[in-house]
């Protein structure tokens, strides 16, 4: 292997995924088999505390393919996490992110490098849209990415996915960002080189189903609305100074309707202001005790997740056995 060579890595979070892994992995070696003469390869692969199979079958994947590595996690740590233990342990001077269950095409990987020669350090994928995604999911997922780019100072493209492409310079200025709940399309795009984008189409499941709930949709969701932006602060703000206008001016009518001698029904009034006043503040608490909530999560600096096997640091150990009858 010519040691001057480039060096790609390809970074494949995987939860549950037993039955899709074996099809995802045939579809990737077509790719990365046509880019043999070009590059390096490197194929890690992170399972997120798979409770099927998946551990299981990586390792079979491994044991056949000298190109492939793995991390296993503890427990599920959650898909951004996840990649996050991939994206630290890659070797590679080109690092590809992407999902292994199909629907991040490989075929899709050649264009991106293709844009990586012409000088960009970072290379979005940008999903076109998927007639088999429900009209609940599209219609949440533009609704949340206006509403982003609305309130964050940060230029969060929509419909972009984890399947990327980073130089090596933009992936060690992303690994210097400590935050412990990542958004990492946000933070992509926060890091601020050069970036490009390629559209897909999304391949469908070869095998077994989505394992991106709604709760995890609304993790994500909320990890990159009080990541990226203070609106929310703010707009708790704006909504309790307005509250205690119109409880100001309400008192005053009531105060002038009395003066005037006309009779007025105050305590429909004073009770609406209270209700609003005490709502205003009871919601603005709640955005507060958000953040201060993740605060908490940050100084505490415990781990982003815990390996429970690296396949590299156990052939290290092992090379390090004398074989049986040695001297």
């Amino acid at each position: 292997m010519d040691a001057k060579a480039t060096l790609l890595s390809i970074v494949c979070p995987a939860y549950q995924e037993e039955e899709s892994l074996p099809f995802f992995h045939a579809e990737l070696c077509k790719v990365l088999d046509g880019l043999a003469g070009d590059f390096d390869i490197e194929i890690l692969y992170v399972d997120d505390g798979s409770r099927d199979r998946t551990l299981n079958v990586i390792r079979r994947i491994a044991a056949s393919d000298h190109r492939v590595v793995f991390l296993s996690l503890s427990r599920n740590f959650g898909h951004q996490a996840a990649l996050s233990a991939g994206l630290e342990h890659a070797t590679g001077d080109v690092v590809v992110s992407m999902d292994a269950d199909l629907q991040h095409p490989p075929a899709a990987v050649p264009l991106l490098l293709e844009k990586w020669r012409q000088g960009f350090d970072v290379v979005l994928s940008i999903r076109e849209q998927d007639a088999n995604l429900s009209r609940f999911k599209r219609w949440t997922s533009a609704l949340f990415y206006l509403l982003l780019r609305t309130i964050s100072n940060v230029e969060i493209r929509a419909a972009a996915s984890d399947f990327r492409l980073l130089s090596r310079r933009a992936l060690d200025a992303l690994l210097r960002m400590g935050e412990r709940h990542r958004f990492l399309r946000g933070m992509v795009q926060w890091l601020g080189f050069p970036a490009a984008e390629v559209r897909f189409h999304p391949d469908r499941r070869r095998a077994g189903e989505s394992k991106y709930d709604l709760r995890r949709m609304a993790t994500l969701a909320c990890d990159g609305l009080f990541g990226f932006s203070l609106a929310p602060l703010r707009l708790a703000l704006a909504v309790g100074s307005l509250a205690v206008l119109s409880g100001l001016g309400i008192s005053a009518w009531i105060v002038v309707a009395l003066v005037i001698g006309r009779g007025a029904p105050g305590w429909v009034f004073v009770l609406a202001s209270v209700h609003l006043l005490g709502g205003s503040i009871l919601g603005g608490l709640g955005i507060l005790g958000e953040y201060v909530g993740r605060i908490f999560e940050q100084v505490k600096a415990r781990p982003l997740y815990v390996l429970k096997e690296d396949s590299r640091e156990t052939d290290r150990n092992e090379s390090r056995i004398p074989h049986r009858g040695a001297a």
